[in-house]
């Protein structure tokens, strides 16, 4: 019965995450785009402090909300490709969220963005996650 109702508790948290991130969807017509992901760090705006930074080399980085994760990514002009990912194992609370800001990333298949918003999108052209800059001065 608990661990019915804790997979009852991570399924909303993720229904509720993505409901956040989809209904602040970017609109970036008109906006100068952002061609280059290296070096800059992004993260949902009403998260749990979740961010990815993609560093050079292809590398990336970031806090899902409860546990920190590494990977891989590769850019070709708007195409995005999310690698394989190594996350620590935390036990925590919000896993639902936590779980679907890794499912967007690991969905993506493209990006749109200017110099403070994007918007990763998945195989299907839709947004699956929208986010802000956070290492914008």
């Amino acid at each position: 019965m608990i661990r019915l109702i804790s997979i009852g508790l991570m399924t909303l948290g993720a229904l509720a995450f993505t409901k956040i991130a989809k209904a602040q969807i970017a609109d970036l017509k008109g906006q100068e785009p952002l061609t280059n992901l290296e070096g800059t760090e992004w993260g949902p705006e009403n998260g749990m402090g979740q961010f990815v930074q993609f560093l050079s080399g292809g590398d990336m980085a970031g806090y899902a909300g409860c546990n920190s994760f590494f990977g891989t990514y590769e850019q070709n002009g708007n195409s995005l490709k999310i690698g394989s990912m190594v996350m620590t194992k935390k036990a925590c609370e919000n896993l639902g969220m936590e779980q679907a800001f890794i499912a967007a990333l690991e969905s993506a298949r493209s990006f749109e963005a200017s110099a403070k918003e994007m918007n990763i999108l998945d195989e299907n052209n839709e947004v699956g996650l929208s986010m802000r800059r956070r290492d914008w001065d």
